[in-house]
């Protein structure tokens, strides 16, 4: 018969001991890494439907460097006075030297947006297929303190044709030009996919990259 002495067994205890503590510190560093990076964040709201609804919660990245046209991020913002710091969760329509109009429908009843992404000289309708319903006219609410009564353009069908780099139509131009919203370096501009009811650029105006705090990456619940 076998048997194991007592300095074998201890040995054993031993080595699972160190095994079992380096299971645990090492599930430790993976929960802090994670939650260093990412975060599980509560929404608030009907702004995001029907992307997102109220009290559902979102994985969403911290030390987000990377932040391109329909990221869905959550933004630190305040009200008109500089006070009231809350976060609000917004997709990124323009970023840095785009340019963006806002223009009517045909029937002037809804509005629509246009982009013409840094680098390029004509203007493209924004393919927004996760909006939950069309932007009404009504509903544009634009902040006086960012923007002024011609942010909004008459409905012109040659808006996507013309060249922006091309002023000999002056008419066409000078229409363009007060209408366009230009996103500065370093900054964002947001709106929520339910447009009609979502407060964003349209009243806090574009943000600065620095007060993003997270990237959502998926719906979890």
């Amino acid at each position: 018969m076998n048997f194991i002495g007592t300095g074998e067994l201890l040995f054993t205890r031993k080595k699972q001991s160190y095994v079992l503590t380096l299971i645990v510190v090492f599930i430790l560093l993976a929960v802090l890494i994670f939650f260093y990076f990412f975060s599980f964040v509560p929404i608030e709201g009907e702004s995001m439907e029907n992307t997102i609804f109220d009290k559902q919660y979102c994985l969403a990245q911290r030390k987000c460097n990377t932040i391109r046209r329909g990221d869905i991020v959550i933004i630190e913002v305040a009200d008109e006075d500089g006070k009231n710091n809350h976060d609000i969760v917004k997709r990124v329509i323009g970023v840095s030297g785009d340019k963006l109009i806002f223009m009517h429908g045909e029937d002037s009843r809804y509005v629509d947006v246009y982009i013409c992404k840094n680098g390029e000289n004509n203007f493209s309708k924004v393919n927004e297929p996760y909006i939950k319903e069309p932007m009404k006219y009504v509903n544009m609410n634009f902040n006086k303190k960012y923007f002024d009564d011609n942010v909004i353009m008459r409905y012109d069908p040659n808006l996507t044709t013309y060249n922006i780099d091309n002023s000999l139509d002056s008419d066409t131009y000078d229409r363009i030009v007060k209408s366009t919203i230009i996103i500065p370096d370093g900054n964002v501009f947001f709106l929520g996919d339910n447009r009609n009811v979502s407060r964003d650029s349209r009243y806090y105006g574009t943000r600065p990259l620095s007060q993003i705090k997270y990237k959502v990456l998926s719906v979890i619940y």
